[in-house]
């Protein structure tokens, strides 16, 4: 794994709701692969928007590893 993956995993994706990338993965392992519904469940990507690229990318790599 490169840094930025183990960055995002404890880090902070999200500050408007505080969401984590271990949050957002641990969602995608358990089937929710749906933006909206991750974004409705956690709150991300539901405020400045600071976090939609690096939101999509975990998204991104997880479709890449199915």
């Amino acid at each position: 794994m490169n840094a930025t993956k183990l960055d995002t995993e404890n880090e902070v994706i999200c500050y408007c709701s505080g969401t984590t990338g271990q949050q957002i993965k641990q969602l995608l392992d358990e089937g929710v692969t749906d933006p909206e519904r991750i974004s409705r469940i956690t709150g991300t990507a539901s405020g400045c928007g600071g976090c939609e690229f690096e939101f999509q990318q975990l998204i991104s790599e997880h479709g890449q590893k199915a």
